[in-house]
């Protein structure tokens, strides 16, 4: 474990080094334009422009994996960095002055949009994972609503079986008043990106209540029922954390194309308006 964390802890130390080293060949290439009175809005731009269109290769690295293009983890290091190298190049590019005209306006946000979503994306991509390891085996994400369904019925065989036996009615009240709607669809998701299990504490805790008007026959399958209502919980963590890290793209990748494009656009239009 120790020597795990050497190695991140060394990893880091180093490309934050190419990072800084970077930024300060950058400065120095910026500083001997101006020198030379030369466009550093020119240099600036095309490095901007040069690094974005590395980055979304990125995108590209991913949907083939079978090229021998480096690992993924290294890709992955790359990608975290350079957009970092790309924050810093696009406010020597704007000055950080706010543009005037619409398309640069609109030009503008967009590069933030992707910034914010790529900063969000790496959060999401430490905080999700670890969480989803603490709760045990990583399920597939298209099969939970299947296991979801399958989880619903084994509690509703319990609710019969119970009352079948006991010729108690209190955990079937107790399923249709407020489980049956619980296990019918993905719950508490606010709860879940925030990694709060106040809500399934709060209703293992109500069911545990339950206890002083059973029977004790009737107790057994209330134990089974409280097992299912954790394992329900478990399938909706995981469908929300697995989600996020799925759906995240759809809104940073897009992004990415639409600044390329403009960027482009902003591109012509400044080597031929100069």
């Amino acid at each position: 474990m120790a020597s795990t964390l050497t190695f991140f802890s060394q990893r880091r130390l180093i490309n934050l080094g190419l990072l800084l080293s970077a930024v300060a060949a950058f400065w120095a290439l910026q500083e001997s334009y101006a020198n030379g009175i030369r466009s550093t809005g020119l240099l600036s731009g095309t490095a901007l422009f040069g690094t974005c269109l590395v980055l979304a290769l990125f995108n590209a690295r991913k949907k083939l994996p079978f090229i021998p293009l480096l690992k993924a983890s290294t890709w992955t290091q790359f990608h975290i960095y350079a957009g970092w190298f790309a924050v810093v190049v696009f406010f020597f590019h704007t000055g950080l002055r706010m543009p005037n005209g619409l398309f640069e306006i609109a030009l503008y946000s967009v590069f933030l949009a992707v910034a914010l979503s790529g900063v969000l994306g790496l959060i999401l991509s430490r905080i999700y994972p670890s969480r989803l390891r603490l709760y045990g085996e990583n399920l597939m994400y298209e099969r939970i609503p299947s296991l979801r369904q399958q989880l619903q019925a084994d509690v509703e065989k319990i609710i019969w079986k119970s009352v079948n036996e006991t010729k108690s009615f209190t955990l079937a009240r107790m399923y249709e008043s407020k489980l049956k709607a619980y296990f019918s669809a993905k719950k508490n998701t606010f709860h879940h990106l925030i990694g709060s299990e106040k809500p399934v504490n709060d209703l293992t805790e109500e069911l545990n209540q339950l206890q002083r008007y059973m029977v004790a026959a009737e107790r057994v399958f209330l134990a089974e029922v409280i097992e299912c209502v954790k394992a329900k919980d478990n399938l909706d963590m995981q469908a929300t954390c697995q989600g996020v890290l799925k759906y995240w793209l759809f809104i940073h990748i897009p992004l990415t194309f639409s600044l390329l494009l403009m960027g482009l656009l902003h591109g012509l239009m400044a080597l031929a308006f100069n």
